[in-house]
């Protein structure tokens, strides 16, 4: 009997989920993803002496909310290397130990070879960047150096990302290093290859470079979107294994591929093993639009995520749409979940966007009559997106979310009234079990075209602190009365404290909104293909978000020259900031539930060198594993600790098996892990 009313309400549903997008009111605005985007190589240009738009002058209040710092930088010969149509996203990135950040891109304007076309440098700088004497601009990493007389050398660097490494306990740039990871024109001056290797930040000449050189079959590469590195060492790029038809990318094989480098402390340098299968099947075989990767602190548990549809979610309504499908792993990335399909809307849709995307008034106004139910309406996401793990292991990812447009995979961007699209960070308190969506702040508009057929879209950012308990979104947006492209863009951020579950208020206003961080600044209204570190500068309570954009000199295309842009002291402080709350549940892993035992592990001393003391102080008693794994992932000691009462308790580990080197002692009571660094003499 419960089944057939089961079954009778979801034919109910289903009758008023068939007609929901029948009842969107006209004058919507909607649009489809431009399949026809697969990047080609761009004409080598020379500098553009076009017009920009004037800018705000004279001296800025930096303390002023909503009035930024900004430190003009690096320069490149064109806007293409920090990709188009959501793109690259790691590219800028700090670390918060040593106080420096880093910006990777390609080189140029230049003619040897034609504006440093397949040249790489970096912009980095100590003491956050906070002044313009801190950076070192152009700082070349990689130079092209086959040249087989044509239009292109062969191993020509295109759509860099990487960032710092700084080995575990290190505190002097002396040893710390910059890692890229970058596709080269090695197939015949086409996509094909990849190059990487590391520079370090002091001595130039310490560099390396390595290239895989394209040979057809079984993979075949193309430009990695996926990029991130662990605070352990471990470095992971991905790419989309497509078909080649011998001129060009065509069709999705299904899968990604994953290219996996650990840290050798006796080379510095890292060693990788490239194009690892990961399945990951699409409705369709369509190419999924976008692909992330982050790691929790401890380096242990990794998500990727893409944007597509593989048929795992329920459709609401007639227009087939996009939602987030993320992959885990909890061994630094050598194995991996099936795909988990990310349900958006309906009766096991994600509370914040069904329940706070819309008020019912504004259902009434995108809707006619009758006025669909909350579990009626569709939603999808836009098509790029970005991911953090915060310190408990569970994913943040970071997307615009609004209706579909009656044609299928299409998404409305534009609407009478307020926006119809909200910026949400979709994340799990549970490890992927169930989902949560905090709105961050809404987009009024989801893109802008730089020549011919290429778009851009709103490139929401996702940064976090480095012990992973706060977690910062940023997108571009223009919030211009009659402008309906993102064309004059501005950044907007906002911070969410996992702790408190609060996320920031508007510095200006105090009210429940994001802030336009570039407002007024030397980027005002012209902050175009932002960047945003993975992670942010601590001070005290205060974060400091590092932000890149960049500056086009023709702000009708790309191809002409750029100067990045670095936004240096946009900053959140706990708890002032953190004022409003989310609605959502609390994060259940130890952070404020009373019913969930706090576990807190020390190991002394620290390096080890043959027995381990592992302290630990227990909250509420439970059975007790200790569990050591490698920088690899893999579990090379364990001990159960058996029942284990509350209070303050000390056992031994014997290590005396184990070569020198990282680890990571976890102690594991009722499935509740807490992990540590351990160092092995």
């Amino acid at each position: 009997m419960k089944k057939l009313l089961l079954v009778c309400l979801a034919l109910m549903l289903g009758g008023a989920i068939v007609a929901q997008n029948v009842n969107l009111k006209t004058g919507l605005r909607s649009t489809k993803y431009k399949v026809h985007q697969t990047v080609g190589i761009e004409p080598v240009q020379s500098e553009s002496a076009a017009s920009v738009m004037p800018r705000p002058s004279g001296n800025h209040n930096t303390d002023a909310p909503g009035i930024a710092n900004v430190i003009s930088i690096g320069k490149s010969a064109n806007g293409y290397g920090y990709g188009y149509g959501g793109g690259q996203k790691t590219m800028v990135w700090a670390d918060d130990t040593l106080k420096v950040v880093a910006n990777v891109h390609r080189m140029g304007p230049g003619s040897t070879p034609p504006s440093l076309s397949g040249y790489l440098g970096i912009d980095y700088a100590g003491n956050m960047g906070l002044e313009a004497t801190d950076w070192k601009n152009d700082w070349q990493i990689y130079a092209a150096t086959l040249n087989t007389g044509g239009s292109y050398y062969l191993d020509a660097a295109r759509y860099p990302q990487g960032g710092i490494y700084s080995p575990y306990g290190n505190t002097s740039l002396d040893n710390a290093y910059f890692t890229y990871f970058t596709p080269n024109l090695s197939n015949d001056a086409n996509w094909g290859g990849y190059s990487y290797g590391r520079t370090n930040l002091v001595n130039q000449a310490d560099s390396t470079k390595h290239m895989y050189w394209y040979t057809p079959g079984p993979a075949y590469t193309y430009i990695p979107e996926a990029f991130t590195i662990t605070q352990p060492g471990v470095v992971l790029a991905g790419d989309i294994d497509q078909e080649w038809n011998g001129s060009t990318f065509v069709g999705y094989k299904g899968d990604l591929l994953l290219d996996r480098g650990v840290w050798n402390s006796t080379t510095n340098d890292f060693d990788y093993e490239l194009n690892s299968s990961v399945s990951c099947p699409t409705t369709d075989s369509q190419r999924p639009l976008d692909h992330r990767i982050a790691a929790s602190p401890d380096g242990q548990t990794i998500w990727m995520v893409v944007i597509s549809n593989n048929g795992e979610a329920e459709q609401i309504g007639t227009a087939a749409n996009y939602y987030p499908i993320v992959l885990k792993s909890t061994d630094a990335g050598l194995t991996w979940s099936d795909p988990i399909a990310i349900q958006l809307d309906g009766p096991s849709g994600v509370p914040g966007i069904v329940d706070g995307l819309y008020s019912d008034y504004r259902i009434q106004q995108l809707f006619t009559e009758p006025y669909p139910g909350r579990y009626e309406i569709a939603y999808t996401t836009s098509f790029d997106c970005d991911i953090v793990v915060d310190k408990w292991g569970n994913p943040h990812i970071g997307v615009v979310v609004s209706l579909p447009g009656e044609d299928d995979y299409s998404i409305v961007y534009g609407a009478p009234g307020d926006s119809v699209m909200g910026v949400y960070d979709i994340y799990s308190t549970d490890g992927g079990v169930s989902w949560q969506g905090a709105r961050m702040g809404i987009a009024q508009t989801l893109y802008a075209s730089y020549g011919d057929q290429i778009e851009e879209y709103n490139r929401v950012n996702m940064a976090v602190n480095e012990a992973g308990d706060k977690v910062f979104v940023t997108w571009n947006d223009t919030q211009i009365d009659g402008i309906t492209e993102n064309s004059n863009p501005d950044v907007f951020a906002r911070g969410f404290d996992l702790v408190t579950n609060k996320i920031t208020d508007n510095k200006s206003t105090g009210g429940d909104e994001a802030d336009n961080v570039s407002y007024l600044s030397d980027v005002y209204q012209q902050a175009w293909f932002e960047c945003t570190s993975h992670y942010v500068f601590t001070n005290g309570n205060k974060c400091i978000i590092p932000i890149v954009t960049e500056f086009l000199s023709d702000p009708s295309s790309i191809e002409g020259s750029v100067i990045f842009k670095y936004i240096s002291d946009f900053s959140y402080t706990a708890p002032d900031d953190y004022t409003i709350p989310t609605g959502n549940p609390e994060l259940p892993t130890g952070i404020s539930n009373k019913e969930q035992s706090s576990v807190f592990v020390n190991v002394f001393p620290n390096p080890v060198k043959e027995t381990a003391n592992l302290s630990l102080s227990l909250s509420k008693a439970g059975n007790v594993k200790a569990e050591v794994t490698n920088t690899l992932g893999q579990v090379v000691l364990t001990r159960d600790l058996g029942r284990v009462n509350a209070g303050s308790h000390q056992f031994t580990l014997d290590a005396s098996n184990l070569k020198a080197g990282i680890y990571f002692c976890s102690v594991i009571i009722n499935g509740q892990k807490n992990t540590t660094k351990m160092i092995v003499e």
